[in-house]
């Protein structure tokens, strides 16, 4: 039976219109988002003001890590068992290689805010992993100089997301589905009624029962400054391994490292484009629609001197970079959910540079609660109502 035939479950919303539900944005989280709902049997319209992987958001750039021991805050970890589930089941339903599991090596003083993350991730969720000495890192994961003042810890629950491939699968069920994509047309603006919400583009006028905003750093925008929202400009580069397998996977694991306080840089290995590594914040903050595109020796300086000093042997001269946008909140933690005083309206966005990952599930969550139905995980942290002035 065809996928669209297996999930489609019409009558969730019986009210009049064309549409169910209206997403805004087909980066990797609108494009989850308007799959499952489309696999509800909700008559779904997705529109994106670019086309399918643009480079002017935060889904392009070919790879993302994934990983388990969260250093950020262990109430990410149901989440992340939930994605790395549904990851598997699209790449099963899509016929597509989304997911390749390499090992995660976080790095950092013992003391920092790094390894102590982790480790009370791991701790408080019984996450397998193991602690080494910088010595003992470097012995088994060559492509890596690394001083004695660092610790290291290594899960084998962490690996890569194929970016660009993963929003195509999601775009592609989603259609499958039902769902309906419509790419170049950009949202201006929308307005709540009664029973619906109007949204404007800059092709004309749609409406539906439940709209969900999924527009990355463009949030900020359409929110009108109900939710507190920066954009930050980023810059990851690939580097040549020369050929030399040390930095192929598993050989050589993703990683993190807390080079010192607040100081933090992440790679992948060499799968077919060379290394990526990148320092992750202390970007330039603006506009979207302003932000400088081109990349400049002073935005590779630091990230060269990182590879010189702690993946010396690569060539660090940088061989491909791009930019992307950081959509950060202020606690750096997701906004989803309801937007305040106004039900009819999903926010899912605001990721603060570490949401790829969760697409899979944020999808999922999205598509309930925009149903009328419960989340089913405890995202209480992540609601827009923490946002919400008194």
């Amino acid at each position: 039976m065809a996928l669209s035939q297996e999930v489609r479950r019409p009558g969730l919303f019986n009210g009049r219109g064309r549409w169910d539900a209206i997403v805004v944005g087909c980066g990797v989280m609108g494009a989850s988002v308007t799959y499952n709902l489309a696999r509800k049997g909700l008559r779904t319209l997705n529109i994106e003001r670019f086309g399918v992987n643009h480079e002017l958001g935060s889904s392009h750039g070919q790879t993302r890590i994934i990983r388990l021991a969260y250093y950020e805050d262990a109430r990410y970890i149901p989440l992340l068992r939930r994605a790395f589930e549904s990851w598997r089941e699209v790449e099963s339903r899509s016929g597509k290689k989304l997911l390749l599991m390499t090992g995660g090596l976080m790095v950092g003083r013992s003391d920092g805010a790094l390894v102590k993350g982790v480790l009370k991730s791991a701790a408080a969720h019984e996450v397998p992993h193991e602690v080494l000495s910088a010595r003992e890192a470097q012995d088994r994961f060559r492509a890596f100089s690394l001083t004695d003042e660092f610790e290291a810890v290594y899960e084998r629950n962490a690996g890569v997301l194929f970016a660009e491939e993963s929003v195509r699968a999601f775009v592609g069920l989603g259609s499958e589905a039902g769902a309906e994509f419509r790419f170049s047309e950009e949202v201006r603006g929308w307005k709540a009624g009664a029973d619906s919400v109007e949204v404007e583009t800059s092709l004309g006028r749609q409406t539906a029962p439940r709209l969900i905003l999924c527009a990355g750093a463009w949030n900020g925008r359409l929110l009108g400054g109900a939710i507190p929202l920066q954009c930050e400009r980023q810059v990851p580069f690939w580097f040549s391994s020369g050929g030399r397998d040390v930095f192929t996977a598993p050989k050589m694991p993703i990683f993190i490292m807390e080079e010192k306080a607040d100081s933090y840089y992440y790679g992948i290995p060499e799968l077919g484009h060379g290394v990526k590594v990148a320092r992750t914040h202390g970007g330039e903050m603006g506009d979207p629609d302003k932000v400088r595109r081109e990349v400049t020796d002073e935005d590779a300086a630091p990230v060269r001197d990182f590879v010189a000093k702690r993946l010396a042997g690569l060539d660090n001269v940088p061989i491909a970079s791009t930019t992307c946008l950081y959509t950060n909140t202020p606690d750096l933690n997701f906004v989803v959910g309801p937007l305040p005083g106004e039900p009819k309206v999903t926010v899912v966005s605001a990721c603060s540079g570490h949401g790829f990952k969760f697409a899979s599930v944020m999808g999922e969550i999205a598509a309930n609660l925009s149903a009328g139905e419960k989340a089913g995980y405890d995202i209480a942290f992540l609601s827009p109502d923490r946002f919400r002035t008194k």
